[in-house]
């Protein structure tokens, strides 16, 4: 992403970031806000939210690939795209647009591959003067700390691939959770082997293993087309292997309860967007002050404490 800011170099040297709920989720993951500001950003602005008509800067938009960002970006344009009116009962004539954009242009950067669909959207409503870039960045995916990501879905994601009353849009779950595994491999400049898990389905039903690991591997054939070719003089470099399990490996894991001292984090403290905790200290001049603290990698007594067992970080 500080690649993209740093290649939108508009003529007046300042830009607006606009975002998504997403793809600023993925954006704090990734990045302090006060990097992004380092790079002649003027100010960040969510996209779902009223923002105030700019036409004299332009914006690096930064968005999930959906139908909802989509119709807000073209909304943010389709002022400035002429309309069109019978001439004369033969075809149309182009009315000049009466009204400006909300910024003079578009710098267009998606977390992930951008559907047809949407990208014939994209085209059909006629703001493609003001598009100066549209790019795919295949960042779709949570990076927690340096050893682990997460696939997220949207909402409620062990009901939704699990629940029998849940049926469909069963394959769309796992279609995206195929492009955000795709999408770190691709980060990683990686084309793993792949192994599933692949049980008697007789006595473990419908498992999700299987179905994904062929998903993946169809994303990944879009992949290596970008992939670099391994380097290695010596040859002696294992290949990398992706071991696709599901819950039916080991079904007893959500019934049980965790005592290590991360879990007692999350239990006993309200944490907001995953690492963030918010409390009152009271300062030696009697007064309180509100403070916010980030549990990541940065934090050594988290990493020291935080998989032992809540006994042995009390020690």
């Amino acid at each position: 992403f500080l690649n993209a800011l740093s290649a939108v170099r508009p003529n007046n040297r300042f830009k607006v970031v606009v975002v998504d709920r997403r793809s600023l989720n993925v954006l704090n993951h990734e990045l302090k806000l006060s990097e992004v500001y380092e790079h002649d950003v003027v100010r960040i602005e969510k996209i779902e939210n009223n923002r105030k008509d700019d036409p004299s800067v332009e914006a690096l938009y930064f968005l999930t690939p959906s139908k909802q960002s989509v119709a807000r970006l073209i909304a943010d344009f389709a002022p400035g795209v002429p309309s069109q009116s019978p001439a004369g009962g033969r075809g149309f004539s182009s009315t000049p647009a009466s009204k400006p954009t909300r910024y003079r242009a578009a710098h267009v950067f998606f977390t992930s591959e951008l559907p047809n669909s949407l990208l014939a959207m994209v085209k059909s409503s006629g703001i493609t003067p003001f598009i100066k870039a549209l790019k795919e960045m295949c960042i779709e995916y949570d990076a927690t700390d340096s050893r682990v990501f997460l696939t997220k879905l949207v909402d409620r994601p062990f009901y939704r691939l699990y629940s029998p009353v849940v049926a469909r849009g069963f394959n769309d779950e796992l279609e995206l959770i195929s492009k955000k595994l795709a999408n770190v491999c691709g980060a990683l400049k990686e084309n793993p082997v792949v192994r599933y898990l692949l049980l008697d389905q007789d006595i473990h039903g419908d498992t999700k293993a299987r179905p994904l690991a062929f998903l993946f591997h169809t994303e990944m054939e879009r992949i290596r087309e970008v992939l670099p070719v391994e380097d290695d003089a010596s040859g002696r470099r294992p290949p990398t292997e992706l071991i696709i399990v599901d819950r039916s490996a080991d079904p007893f894991a959500p019934v049980l309860h965790e005592f290590t001292y991360e879990a007692m984090v999350h239990d006993l403290l309200d944490i907001e967007d995953g690492n963030k905790f918010t409390y009152t200290a009271q300062l030696a001049n009697g007064t309180e002050e509100v403070k916010t603290v980030t549990l990541n990698e940065s934090d050594s007594v988290w990493q020291e404490f935080r998989f032992q067992h809540i006994s042995d970080a009390q020690q």
